[in-house]
């Protein structure tokens, strides 16, 4: 499997450092800047990409005026991300609420939301397959697609492969799994065989404070077990997907959770190029 590296601005430097082939580029800064110029960094540095980023596309939000940016930017970003040599550009998981990420929305949970997204993402996906690309969602607690069984219902109605799910069990956890994760981890990553995307590494800890309190930790402080994660998704990951170390706050935190995800690869008999 093929490691990447989200770590924020020191994320190049740091790949070449820590031998990580892959880094991540922004489905914005691709149209605002072409192939060329976004790549030379990373062609400077013998590095590839491992995702775009088009987390800013949310066909549910109510600032209707930003989204029709974000949807005119990724109607641009798919010709030009088949030149990159990544095929997934990662999308959130469809939010009411015009925040995309930080706050949930009532809406998100009905039936009629799932509706709205396959509708409109219908066209999007249509230009994805004609150009190679995947769509590959962030599925989210807060969103409308927050469960591997919410992602199946929305990819039953659009019925293409260009649409995958990112195996992310930690953007999940709920108050239990951030107890004990492992049933959850068992779930995604055995619900979404025959449709990842990528796969994202990210630790979720809990807080203490009386009601409930979390945020991201470094790997190994959270309750993931690595091992069995990396055991599960090795037999079905695509061979053009990446496994990505994310949400590093720091150059100290980058390197410790490479060299932690490494041995949990070699404690799971697992390969990471």
């Amino acid at each position: 499997m093929k490691l990447g590296l989200d770590a924020g601005a020191p994320s190049l430097d740091l790949a070449v450092e820590l031998s990580v082939p892959g880094v991540p580029i922004s489905a914005d800064q691709l149209v605002a800047q072409g192939v060329d110029k976004t790549l030379s960094p990373l062609r400077a540095r013998n590095l590839q990409v491992c995702q775009i980023g088009a987390f800013g596309y949310n066909p549910l939000s109510t600032d209707q005026a930003a989204q029709a940016v974000q949807s005119a930017m990724l109607d641009k970003a798919i010709p030009l991300a088949a030149e990159t040599g990544c095929p997934y550009i990662v999308i959130g998981p469809g939010n009411y609420h015009p925040s995309g990420f930080d706050a949930p929305h009532q809406r998100n949970f009905s039936d009629a939301a799932l509706d709205t997204m396959a509708r409109a993402l219908e066209s999007p996906l249509k230009r994805a397959e004609k150009y190679g690309i995947c769509l590959s969602i962030e599925a989210y607690l807060k969103g409308v697609i927050n469960s591997p069984q919410r992602f199946i219902d929305l990819w039953r109605k659009l019925h293409t492969d260009a649409l995958r799910c990112n195996v992310d069990p930690s953007s999940l956890y709920s108050f239990r799994e951030l107890v004990d994760s492992r049933a959850m981890v068992e779930q995604v990553c055995a619900l979404l065989t025959g449709h990842y995307g990528l796969v994202h590494i990210k630790d979720i800890a809990l807080n203490d404070g009386f009601h409930l309190h979390a945020g991201f930790a470094p790997l190994g402080q959270g309750p993931t077990d690595w091992v069995q994660m990396l055991r599960l998704v090795a037999p079905h990951v695509p061979g053009d997907s990446w496994v990505i170390i994310e949400h590093c706050l720091t150059p100290q935190q980058a390197r410790a959770d490479v060299a932690f995800l490494r041995t949990a690869a070699t404690r799971a008999d697992v390969t990471l190029g």
